[in-house]
């Protein structure tokens, strides 16, 4: 079932299989894998119905991009055809409509197979959730499949669906594509309509697309995509063709202490990779970047991550749009009341802040500590200005192209602990860049891992050049060739 969409598109137009077939065989697998794996909250109850339909309307001369490929989404897209939850037991809320961006993947002839699980409100990378449970990685089932869009990555990992959507607030696109060794992309911010996604943080939420290849990402990338950049043209390159040298900066500083073993696995395996395409590829130039103390990982999420000034706020005029039609709740504080949330995933030090939110005075000229009016917020946006001035610098002094760095200076974390240690992918988050994370390869085999874990590759190009970005990517993917498929029976025994 490692299929692809081309492969199944050429089935279908040479009557090997059909839409309803295909969607059985997958089906199928859900019901096998999923009570293990706990990746998907909800099943279309109209996706088989869907796809007889479209055998009935034939294969056509000129398929649609996405003509009858099962699709998953992260359950924050607003559908018509199932509830949209962010994994909250008490967002069970039916929506009105589906969000632009589903309309867009169901007008390009895809059929919505399921609704992934996630992390509690997209709020930490470890995928539990009081609705959907702890969701399992089908590599190693006692640590997570990364997050929050674990279950959308799990799923694909363990060839649940043909490809699927997530969301990525600071990481969650890119950490359960490592995790789980498929290939997760968060676009530049602007480029996807974000309308009807369930938000976290208004700066930094961007949708994306996950499949187990590049070239699919780009299929679904291309049917996501809200027309061309529109962002500020002094910040957007000229074009670059496939044969144009290439100059790599190695954000060395990302890269984990070789003293612990997870630490020295992921060095081995992301220095592998570099060694294959640099070899292979004599057009690109590998440049190491030595301090950035700008950049700083854990500086940027202590001093400009936004999400927890924004939270309550996007989340709240979610509630009370339109698209809404069947929650009692229309605010944070109305599910916080309720208690119908997973308290330990969403974290207390995170919740404490919202509630700092919520009873905050409201003659305060400054507002809350933790609301978009605070001094606090400002300075962050502040800070998210001169990032964006430093990264910009770095790459026209040096005459960069992308940046690359291992997604995760970690391992996968084990399931147990709330957080997820050890991700890069703020920088891109931040910046509005495009990053793509593909699979690097994996660590050494363990008795929970006869395969080892995946190990993920992260490439973060230019402001508005995703699809460079993305031809880039299919070829340091065409020569590390680093996934495999995680054996069925890992996952099929418990």
């Amino acid at each position: 079932m490692e299929l692809t969409i081309s492969d199944y598109h050429d089935a279908l137009r040479s009557g090997r299989t059909t839409c309803a077939h295909t969607v059985a065989e997958y089906l199928s697998r859900i019901a096998l894998y999923n009570p293990t794996l706990r990746a998907l909250i909800t099943i279309n109850p109209n996706a088989l119905h869907d796809a007889r339909q479209k055998d009935r309307e034939g294969f056509p001369h000129s398929p649609s991009p996405l003509h009858g490929v099962p699709l998953i989404l992260k359950d924050t897209y607003a559908t018509s055809s199932m509830p949209t939850t962010s994994g909250v037991c008490a967002l069970r809320a039916l929506t009105t409509f589906d969000a632009p961006v589903v309309q867009r993947l169901l007008a390009a002839g895809a059929i919505l197979l399921a609704k992934a699980n996630l992390h509690e409100f997209s709020l930490e990378g470890v995928t539990l959730s009081s609705l959907g449970g702890q969701a399992l990685n089908p590599y190693d089932l006692t640590r997570t499949p990364g997050g929050s869009s674990g279950g959308t990555a799990a799923a694909l990992a363990a060839n649940l669906a043909l490809a699927g959507c997530g969301g990525d607030t600071v990481n969650s696109l890119r950490s359960p594509a490592s995790a789980c060794s498929v290939v997760g992309f968060r676009p530049s911010r602007g480029r996807v309509d974000t309308r009807g996604v369930m938000p976290v943080s208004w700066t930094q939420d961007v949708a994306g697309p996950m499949a187990r290849t590049v070239r699919d990402v780009r299929i679904l990338f291309d049917v996501m995509k809200d027309g061309e950049y529109l962002g500020d043209p002094a910040i957007v390159p000229s074009v670059k063709s496939s044969s144009d040298p290439v100059r790599i900066g190695v954000l060395i500083g990302y890269f984990p202490d070789e003293s612990t073993s997870d630490g020295l696995a992921i060095i081995q395996t992301i220095t592998h990779a570099l060694h294959l395409v640099g070899s292979k590829t004599p057009t690109v130039e590998f440049l190491p970047l030595q301090n950035q103390p700008d950049w700083d990982v854990a500086r940027l999420r202590a001093n400009a991550d936004t999400q927890a000034y924004e939270f309550q706020s996007a989340l709240d005029s979610f509630l009370q749009s339109p698209m809404v039609k069947s929650t009692p709740h229309l605010s944070l504080a109305s599910v916080t009341a309720s208690g119908e949330y997973h308290g330990e995933a969403v974290t207390p030090a995170f919740w404490q802040t919202q509630s700092q939110t919520q009873h905050h005075d409201e003659k305060d000229e400054e507002g809350g500590e933790f609301t978009p009016t605070s001094p606090q917020y400002r300075s962050r946006l502040d800070t998210i200005a001169r990032l964006k001035e430093s990264v910009t610098s770095c790459f026209e002094d040096l005459a960069l192209d992308a940046l690359v760095f291992p997604h995760q200076r970690q391992l996968v974390a084990r399931v147990g602990p709330m957080v997820q240690p050890g991700r890069n992918g703020i920088l891109a988050a931040l910046t509005g860049r495009p990053a793509i994370c593909i699979p690097a390869g994996f660590s050494a085999s363990t008795d929970t891992a006869p395969q080892g874990v995946p190990i993920g590759l992260e490439l973060m190009g230019r402001v508005g050049q995703d699809e460079w970005l993305l031809g880039l990517a299919e070829r340091f993917e065409g020569l590390v060739q680093g996934r495999k498929a995680p054996l069925d029976e890992v996952y099929g025994g418990m």
